[in-house]
């Protein structure tokens, strides 16, 4: 306690924790904490994950710009502007990035989650005939949410989780058998309601 009151007192305050050079936690953000002046910077960022699909990558929020090309999609300008976050709050439960991807066969798209560690009693997965939410708490700290206004319609009934190690799989059966370009608009990161 003495050593943070003095911390405190000789201007470390809030930011006193924060070393110069730390980047900005947002994803796509290449901002530095200089001073605490850094922390009423805007910054642009992508609220979304990652995705990898086919050889494409594009984040989740920005689905229109895709690219084979690693370095361009690391080079991607964010979507949305906020202020910069240096520090994450350790009080919180942690949200985190999982990289999920989708494939189809025949009457059905399987959604794989990239998540270890995940716990089946504190997680959910719901969908409806053109809605996919899953709210997922891994590796005892992590939670990750996805709620995506699917392609096409499906059968509820006919769809499947499996709870891998190394991830979350989906089965989804198609209601019309057609084909997928995409695997639908990201409606939101925090799915309404999702309690376990």
């Amino acid at each position: 306690r003495e050593a943070a009151l003095a911390d405190d007192a000789a201007g470390g305050g809030a930011a006193g924790g924060i070393k110069p050079g730390t980047q900005c936690k947002l994803n796509g953000c290449a901002m530095v904490y200089r001073d605490e002046s850094s922390l009423r910077e805007e910054c642009q960022h992508h609220p979304g994950v990652p995705v990898f699909h086919e050889g494409y990558k594009y984040w989740s929020c920005c689905t229109k710009k895709k690219t084979t090309d690693f370095t361009e999609f690391l080079s991607f300008t964010g979507c949305t502007r906020s202020l910069c976050v240096f520090e994450e709050d350790p009080t919180k439960k942690k949200k985190a990035l999982c990289r999920y991807d989708f494939f189809q066969q025949g009457p059905t798209v399987t959604v794989s989650v990239y998540a270890k560690k995940v716990d089946p009693e504190q997680s959910v997965v719901r969908v409806s005939g053109n809605r996919l939410s899953l709210s997922l708490l891994f590796d005892f700290v992590n939670t990750f949410n996805l709620d995506v206004a699917l392609s096409g319609r499906i059968d509820p009934d006919g769809c499947k989780v499996e709870i891998l190690a190394p991830k979350v799989e989906i089965t989804l059966r198609k209601a019309d058998g057609s084909a997928w370009t995409e695997l639908g608009t990201l409606e939101t990161d925090e799915p309404a309601d999702m309690a376990p």
